[in-house]
């Protein structure tokens, strides 16, 4: 009984700050690095992209079987793979930035 307490205690908090990176990264990311606890999360959007793209891998056949725009879907893909890269840029720029800036405890 703890240890599914303790699995959904971590589930929520990871899942707290993931959304919080999303919606307000410079305040989350300012508490992330205060608390050092969750520091590699600031790298979601790198496993997010490994998630859409074995997902990609998988679909991809069935994709193009349902809809055969070939040029379609590598426009999609190409979005979602800059719009992350992006996401990856403000969140490491941020995440160096509350490092410096940061006061050893």
């Amino acid at each position: 009984m703890k240890i599914k307490f303790v699995s959904w205690s971590m589930g929520y908090s990871v899942f707290q700050v993931v959304q919080g990176l999303l919606i307000h990264p410079y305040q989350t990311m300012r508490q992330v690095v205060r608390e050092r606890v969750f520091i590699w999360l600031s790298f979601s959007p790198v496993f997010l992209w490994i998630f859409g793209l074995a997902i990609w891998r998988i679909l991809e056949v069935l994709l193009l079987r349902v809809i055969p725009y070939p040029n379609g879907w590598m426009f999609l893909a190409l979005w979602f793979t800059t719009a992350i890269g992006m996401y990856q840029v403000l969140l490491a720029y941020l995440l160096v930035r509350f490092l410096s800036v940061a006061r050893p405890e």
